[in-house]
């Protein structure tokens, strides 16, 4: 319970701090593949926060920035494609 109170809130602060800050292209969200960009994908992305490159239940495609971790920046880059 309170590791997804903090997952919340570091998805809640990205709000704040990374709002508008998508580039061109970088905005592929549909994350199950089914045509659209919905709360499948947000759960979806959620299962992924937090993880590295490597490690079990990593995403690439979660991986917005490309830095290899699935973290807060990249959940404001979803936000501000939909």
């Amino acid at each position: 319970m309170i590791l997804r109170l903090t997952a919340k809130a570091l998805i809640m602060a990205s709000l704040v701090l990374f709002a508008g800050t998508a580039m061109a292209g970088d905005c592929n969200t549909d994350l199950n593949g089914d045509g659209a960009t919905n709360e499948a994908d947000v759960t979806i992305f959620q299962s992924a926060l937090g993880k590295s490159s490597g490690e079990e239940g990593f995403l690439a495609a979660a991986d917005l920035n490309g830095d290899g971790t699935v973290t807060a920046a990249d959940y404001g880059i979803f936000l501000s494609c939909n």
